[in-house]
């Protein structure tokens, strides 16, 4: 994935943005967190937000215009694809992305849910193309909510491995059946 950084966003957006991404940070299990992150400060480097391989800032100079994506976890891609999202929706036009839907990993739908669900918000888009059967799909919205509230680690690990499967299955769904 190709992530285009066209122009700052403006300060209201920044400090929309900033405190949106310190809120994902606190509501989301340790699980999904990037892993060597303990603190929500710690997704900042001074003005400049990163985290899961990228950088993204009020200040042009502290960001690269262009940049690839290749997150080999699904960790940090799912917490990746929050902040593309809150990037999309709090700073818009800030960013483009482009991404190879023959190649990509996973999409928007499950960060979409997530982030619609928590912040009550939904109207939040997504920077691309989704599946609109999925956003409608009420066990997905119930597997994240059960994840994100669920104090028993056996049952947030259950939750995490199945949110992680529904990825992998919407990505791939010509999967032939046995009959």
């Amino acid at each position: 994935m190709n992530v285009y950084f066209d122009t700052p966003p403006s300060q209201d957006a920044w400090f929309d943005l900033t405190l949106a991404v310190t809120e994902v940070f606190w509501l989301l299990p340790t699980l999904a967190r990037p892993a060597d992150i303990d603190q929500a400060s710690d997704l900042f480097s001074g003005a400049v937000l990163d985290v899961a391989g990228l950088r993204f800032s009020q200040q042009s100079a502290s960001m690269l215009p262009v940049q690839q994506t290749s997150w080999v976890e699904f960790q940090t891609c799912f917490f990746g694809r929050l902040m593309l999202i809150l990037i999309h929706n709090r700073c818009p036009g800030s960013v483009r992305i482009e991404r190879d839907t023959q190649t990509a990993e996973c999409g928007w739908e499950q960060p979409l849910i997530w982030l619609r669900h928590h912040f009550q918000r939904p109207e939040l888009q997504e920077p691309e193309a989704v599946n609109e059967r999925v956003l409608t799909d009420d066990s997905v919205r119930r597997h994240l909510v059960q994840f994100r509230d669920s104090i028993n680690t056996d049952a947030l690990s259950y939750h995490w491995r199945v949110i992680a499967l529904m990825d992998n299955v919407w990505l791939n769904p010509k999967v032939e059946r046995m009959s």
